[in-house]
């Protein structure tokens, strides 16, 4: 790093400035029990209409489904994780947060436990 001089003489030292990155949501440990170990990871990012009917199944088998889902909602990932494409995932956090948002104080899961 270059260090500049300035009236005083006194010499100071230009740091990088570093951005942090975007907090991204933790894998944890779920990953390695998926069925999609060892699976070609073609597979789960399929071409533009495909309907990737091998990764849903996969998908559909697997236990750590709900963990993986979950994962990448928060992510906004792409291609075929927890049975859903990235479009069918958006889809349902708006249907999740639709249904969590408040309504006149209360919220609409409250509603029917009345």
């Amino acid at each position: 790093m270059p260090d500049m001089k300035f009236h005083n003489s006194a010499s100071v030292q230009l740091l990088p400035i570093v951005m942090p990155a975007p907090d991204a949501p933790s894998l944890g440990e779920w990953p390695g029990r998926g069925l999609c170990v060892g699976e070609d990871p073609e597979v789960f990012f399929p071409s533009r209409g495909d309907p990737s009917t091998d990764a849903r199944g996969i998908c559909a088998a697997c236990r750590v489904r709900d963990d993986c889902l979950k994962y990448a909602i928060e992510a906004d990932e792409f291609g075929i994780w927890g049975g859903l494409d990235q479009d069918e995932r958006r889809n349902l956090r708006r249907r999740q947060r639709r249904k969590a948002a408040p309504v006149c104080g209360k919220t609409r899961q409250s509603e029917g436990a009345a």
